[in-house]
């Protein structure tokens, strides 16, 4: 079995994203993840798993090269592009002008690795 299914990322996965309801009435719907989010949910929710995957969450300066939020983000969007994962959406939030996001966790500030040319990737279950 693959790290994916070993640590059921994908039923976690949907499972934080589910916690981004609808806005009521309004045509956007569903607000978007970024995998810095996803990342330091998955973390927070699944402690124990987290620790054995044995990668940072990710951000600005830690030095890494594949981090938590990076897997996420690569995993969903190549299993969205080739059809094996449907009911969740990716996008990117433009990266370019963009300084810095920074995201609180348990473990601390984690600021994100922004203000290169690189976007973001963000995700969202589906509008129904």
């Amino acid at each position: 079995m693959s790290l994916w299914e070993d640590c059921s990322f994908e039923a976690r996965i949907r499972d934080i994203l589910d916690i981004a309801p609808s806005r009521e009435n309004h045509h956007f719907g569903r607000p978007f993840l970024t995998a810095y989010h996803i990342a330091i949910l998955f973390a927070e929710r699944h402690p124990e798993d987290a620790d054995n995957i044995d990668k940072e969450i990710g951000g600005r300066d830690t030095g890494l090269s594949h981090s938590l939020a990076q897997y996420v983000a690569r995993e969903l969007s190549q299993r969205i592009g080739a059809g094996r994962l449907v009911g969740i959406e990716g996008r990117f939030l433009y990266g370019t002008h963009l300084r810095n996001l920074v995201y609180r966790s348990r473990r601390g500030d984690i600021e994100s690795s922004t203000g290169t040319s690189s976007d973001l990737s963000m995700f969202r279950l589906a509008n129904s």
